[in-house]
């Protein structure tokens, strides 16, 4: 695997070493580069828990990928160009529902400048750079207001919308592993409680704006200050969707995509503790 091959996918010519600026710097040009996605799973492609694997889907084809492939790779970045870093695990909460998934979104931390930073480049409408963790914290950034609010052992973080605040996930500071994730790599491509199995899916953060497609859709988010947005949505014939994939996101399959926009199975207790 070859760093430097990395950066040029994400538009950085060198990495400065390790400090609070040059985080930020990678952390945004990388959400603005690779797409998080889920389109592996609806074309025949198993996703393996191998970061070499990860490396060759996002670096050498230019591919996306769901949390455990961005932050899985982002924190092999980090590993390499020195910084100190810790994994984390979150439970996503469905903002129809308002239940919250297992234990499965993978977070990351960096120990910088005495405090510690919340890295996340496998959320789909999440934060683009580094986001302070410490209780209480609010932050605009281009893709909304966000704070990390504490219950507890608990943290939410959350994202601000329309004046109402919206828990995107909760987590704890208990550490993990890469390959503490695998089980869960594995619900998430054949559970229908999962989104990345119910809806085929391709979402990439642009300057104050995301451009997301979804089984026949297209979504254009504008990005407005204090916490709004202006969405913009035009169906899609299946014909024309590796096309858009493919200027659009950078995307192009080797395998035909089956176009999927199925409801997502509510679950019962003890998945919602898997």
């Amino acid at each position: 695997m070859d760093l430097k091959a990395y950066l040029q996918r994400v538009n950085l010519m060198d990495c400065a070493p390790p400090s609070l600026s040059a985080l930020r710097e990678l952390h945004r040009l990388h959400v603005h580069s690779i797409p998080t996605e889920s389109l592996s799973i609806h074309s025949g492609e198993k996703i393996i828990l191998d970061i070499p694997w990860i490396y060759n889907k996002i670096v050498v084809r230019r591919g996306g990928g769901f949390c455990y492939e961005n932050n899985g790779l982002f924190l092999w970045v980090l590993q390499q160009l020195g910084y100190e870093t810790k994994v984390l695990s979150s439970r996503v909460r469905n903002p129809i529902t308002g239940i919250y998934g297992p234990p499965s979104h993978m977070l990351l931390t960096v120990e910088l400048e005495e405090r510690r930073w919340l890295c996340d480049v496998g959320y789909g409408e999440g934060i683009i750079e580094p986001f302070l963790l410490e209780a209480e914290w609010e932050e605009e950034q281009d893709s909304g207001v966000y704070r990390l609010r504490v219950e507890g052992d608990e943290w939410f973080m959350e994202r601000k919308e329309e004046e109402i605040w919206r828990t995107l996930y909760k987590f704890t500071l208990e550490e993990r592993t890469f390959e503490d994730f695998w089980e869960m790599c594995e619900y998430h491509q054949s559970s229908p409680c999962s989104i990345f199995f119910q809806k085929s899916f391709c979402s990439l953060q642009l300057p104050r704006a995301r451009l997301t497609y979804i089984g026949r859709w297209l979504i254009s988010t504008e990005y407005t200050k204090g916490g709004g947005s202006v969405k913009t949505t035009r169906e899609l014939t299946e014909e024309e969707i590796p096309s858009l994939l493919r200027d659009k996101f950078g995307i192009v399959l080797s395998r035909k995509l089956v176009p999927k926009d199925e409801d997502i199975v509510i679950p019962n207790a003890s998945q919602s503790d898997f």
